[in-house]
């Protein structure tokens, strides 16, 4: 009888926030150009949508907003638009797209109120820092969650620093 041996490896996340969705492209670039091994990238954003409608939102902005994440993402990724009662319009692009469009009784997990908290804490993200990236989008910054192994994580913190 052979024993199997499971090696867990653990990935973990690190959020940064950026007030421009050019600092964002730059941000991403610099992360995929310095590693081999491609990190889950996702972004989480509000959308100023004055006085539309959130079906209006999905029909007329959704496409362009989808394909110009894409192209900042350099990959084709979920993505999904969702009203939240604390944030207003948000969207999310990339790997944890699914997360916050799962849906839970008929309604993505990302419109409840306290959907992104949880989601967020439920990463493993500390109860501090997600309170602080929370406050930066509802004031109209971009999230950028990177997922990889810690030893990558380190070499793309410290790259993500230089941008500010």
């Amino acid at each position: 009888m052979k024993s199997k041996v499971n090696i867990l490896v653990r990935r973990i996340f690190v959020i940064k926030d950026f007030q421009h969705l050019w600092m964002l492209g730059k941000a991403i670039e610099i992360v995929l150009a310095k590693t081999e091994i491609r990190p889950q990238l996702s972004v989480l954003g509000k959308i100023d949508n004055g006085n539309i409608s959130l079906k209006k939102m999905k029909a007329d902005y959704g496409k362009v907003f989808k394909s110009q994440l894409n192209r900042i993402l350099k990959a084709k990724s979920d993505f999904g638009v969702f009203a939240n009662t604390e944030f207003g319009i948000l969207f999310i692009a990339g790997n944890l797209a699914p997360l916050f469009l799962n849906d839970i009784y008929g309604k993505p997990l990302g419109t409840m109120s306290a959907g992104p908290y949880g989601i967020l804490r439920g990463l493993g993200i500390t109860e501090e820092k997600v309170n602080h990236y929370l406050k930066l989008l509802k004031d109209g910054h971009y999230l950028l969650i990177v997922r990889d192994y810690p030893q990558h994580l380190k070499m793309i913190q410290e790259q993500l620093e230089t941008l500010r």
